[in-house]
């Protein structure tokens, strides 16, 4: 192992540090010599020779055949003990440029396992088909995003308008805000549909009185004119109530359940809600709360609750 410098070490072999340690001492003597030429003579000795060469030189230091200093205790004639103060020092930036310190990441070939199969039944015929059941194309179920009037018609005629049923609470996303869109999966599908709606609506005046409120179902499509009333008459809560009478400060709900066969429909169309109040000014109107409010929309055809839970 070469030491290069505070906290540097290779491990290298024994040829390796010899090369290095020879590059490097030609480097130190190159820069030496431009100094002063007897360095090099001393350089010299040591290279050649080795870094013990004066003190195993008999004539200086005596010693017997197995190479040991010949030394007697209690002697006062004893030969001094030569200690060479030389040493092979290497420096960083030497090594550095003999040897590439940089790290690469290992690279083995790939390798194949084969594993025998003559005894065994694979079956490679995989269906990547996708499970129509996973996906419902018919689904869907709106809510109003927030609270609105529900308006009256200015001219008298009783047009209704549509309401606000824009938040998609689960299902196919709506292609037009407000509307469901029959798209071609939904018409080649078959399907009958099956529309769940529940409105809950309040009415506030500032006199003992009462309004009348109109919901509808409304359908339009590239070969169908806007029909606004296309289904009527929703459910009330209190039957009694008539079209939709609601007293000062009363709540109802307003429900359809109906289902819609699939010849009634082509790809394109459209289906709404659409309201009309008999009365609508500053101080008197009805108000549909958006959060009793939803209009679901499943396949007729299955035996599911308005989140398209099976019953």
């Amino acid at each position: 192992m070469a030491k290069l410098g505070k906290n540097f070490k290779v491990n290298l072999g024994k040829q390796a540090v010899t090369n290095i340690v020879q590059q490097a001492v030609q480097q130190s003597i190159g820069r030496a010599v431009e100094k002063d030429p007897r360095i090099l003579e001393n350089q010299t000795k040591y290279q050649k020779n080795g870094l013990t060469f004066q003190s195993n030189n008999n004539s200086i230091v005596p010693r017997n055949q197995g190479g040991n200093i010949k030394l007697q205790e209690s002697a006062t004639d004893n030969p001094l003990l030569i200690v060479e103060a030389s040493a092979t020092k290497i420096l960083n930036n030497s090594v550095l440029k003999v040897i590439d310190t940089q790290f690469n990441y290992f690279k083995f070939p790939a390798t194949t396992r084969i594993i025998g199969t003559d005894n065994a039944d694979i079956d490679l015929d995989i269906d990547l088909s996708v499970d129509q059941e996973a996906e419902d194309v018919i689904y869907a179920r709106y809510k109003p995003s927030e609270n609105r009037k529900i308006l009256a018609d200015p001219n008298g005629n009783g047009i209704p308008s549509g309401i606000l049923i824009d938040e998609l609470e689960e299902g196919q996303l709506p292609k037009k805000s407000n509307n469901y869109y029959i798209t071609k999966q939904i018409k080649e599908s078959g399907a009958d549909l099956r529309f769940r709606i529940k409105i809950n609506f309040r009415y506030d005046s500032d006199t003992s009185d009462f309004n009348t409120t109109y919901f509808y179902i409304s359908r339009n499509g590239p070969d169908k004119y806007l029909q606004r009333d296309y289904i009527q008459y929703f459910d009330f809560e209190n039957p009694s109530a008539g079209g939709g009478k609601i007293s000062q400060y009363q709540v109802q709900d307003a429900t359809k359940d109906v289902v819609i066969a699939n010849s009634e429909f082509e790809v394109g169309d459209t289906f709404s809600i659409t309201a009309l109040a008999g009365i609508n000014d500053p101080n008197k109107y009805s108000t549909i709360n958006a959060a009793q409010t939803y209009w679901s929309i499943t396949d007729a055809s299955k035996n599911v609750d308005e989140w398209n839970r099976e019953i």
